[in-house]
């Protein structure tokens, strides 16, 4: 039954389920400096030459931003080898989600997104009254026959996360061109590379290296992760201008706060974080992977800054147990995966304690 005022597809929403934050977990449990791995987040903070922009533009604050985000799209389009025409700056990436769904989707629309995926896509999806489609994986790996096959004449917009969270794979460039290939013109390709910049695999391609060719892909990318901007919201949408256009016409007028555009474009000059980003979490996930074969766990290689780990029967109660010991990871039984947890790569100090309280709780 229709509640209020609101459309009717509305009450079928699934809620958010974020990661725990760390003044939830101290408050539950009394502990005072948790340990946070569960979101994806930078552990090493911020980009210093961002925090210095934030500083050095603070006076703007009484300003309204850029409607455009000029300086920052610029920088982008220099980082990204694309024209700033080709960019629509977001409040984050997930911002670019919503208006993407808002500027191409009507009721009875279908979206198609893989089985194991980030949840937003189908949130932001059925908010337009959108029909979802789940396409079955192969394992834990993305099925782009499967995805072909079940693409039909509602079939609007294909959500694929390369890579995907929250499962750490790659589509690589040969399968990534086949899957774009083999969809129809009037289908709306939207490749998320949120974790695009933690990618060691040499034949991963970015999809922004096709769109000059394609006029329907979307490429999303964030500075959330790799520039640790993830409280400043900072995101793109990279397209032919074509595909641009009816996004900008909804777009908030001044959806990027000042300091946001300001931390941004000096995040995507920063090359030094970011190798320095980089660094810390090949060496944490190298040494993760070690110690899980060391308990005997089975885990996903990852080309993410997170690994997706197979616990068992007794996930839930190892998540719960972590927890209490000040260490938030995420329990992936909202993704349907009951027998995994998702483990951020942390500081060295913090892949350490984790794996010391899951050693102790598995073999107790």
């Amino acid at each position: 039954m229709k509640k209020g005022n609101t459309p009717p597809w509305i009450d079928n929403i699934p809620q958010y389920v974020p990661g725990k934050s760390k003044e939830e977990i101290a408050r539950s449990y009394g502990i005072k400096n948790p340990i946070k791995m569960a979101s994806n987040e930078n552990p090493l903070g911020a980009s210093p030459m961002a925090l210095e922009a934030i500083k050095k533009y603070q006076y703007l604050v009484n300003l309204y931003p850029d409607p455009l985000a000029y300086e920052l799209r610029k920088t982008a389009a220099q980082t990204f080898n694309c024209r700033p025409k080709q960019i629509i700056a977001g409040n984050g990436s997930d911002e670019i989600i919503d208006l993407i769904c808002r500027a191409y989707i009507e009721p009875e629309d279908e979206v198609i997104i893989p089985q194991y995926t980030f949840s937003y896509y189908e949130i932001a999806s059925l908010s337009c009254g959108a029909h979802v489609v789940h396409v079955p994986m192969q394992g834990l790996d993305i099925d782009i026959d499967a995805i072909k096959d079940t693409i039909g004449n509602r079939t609007k917009i294909v959500f694929i996360a390369n890579p995907n969270n929250p499962t750490g794979i790659y589509l690589n460039k040969d399968r990534l061109s086949q899957l774009i290939s083999t969809i129809s013109s009037n289908v709306l390709v939207v490749i998320d590379e949120a974790y695009s910049p933690f990618v060691r695999a040499d034949n991963f391609v970015s999809g922004v290296k096709l769109i000059n060719t394609n006029a329907r892909i979307i490429v999303l990318v964030t500075l959330s992760k790799s520039h640790g901007l993830a409280g400043l919201r900072v995101g793109f949408g990279i397209a032919q201008q074509s595909i641009l256009e009816p996004i900008y016409r909804i777009k908030p007028p001044f959806n990027i706060s000042t300091l946001a555009q300001k931390a941004g474009a000096a995040a995507l000059k920063d090359t030094e974080f970011l190798q320095d980003t980089l660094a810390n979490t090949w060496k944490g996930l190298d040494y993760l992977y070690t110690q899980f074969k060391e308990l005997g766990l089975e885990f996903v290689p990852s080309q993410t800054n997170f690994v997706l780990v197979k616990i068992g029967k007794y996930a839930r109660d190892v998540y719960k147990e972590l927890l209490k010991r000040g260490i938030i990871v995420r329990y992936m039984a909202s993704y349907g995966l009951d027998e995994y947890i998702r483990v951020s790569v942390g500081l060295s100090h913090e892949n350490t304690s984790f794996m010391t309280a899951l050693k102790e709780i598995l073999t107790r």
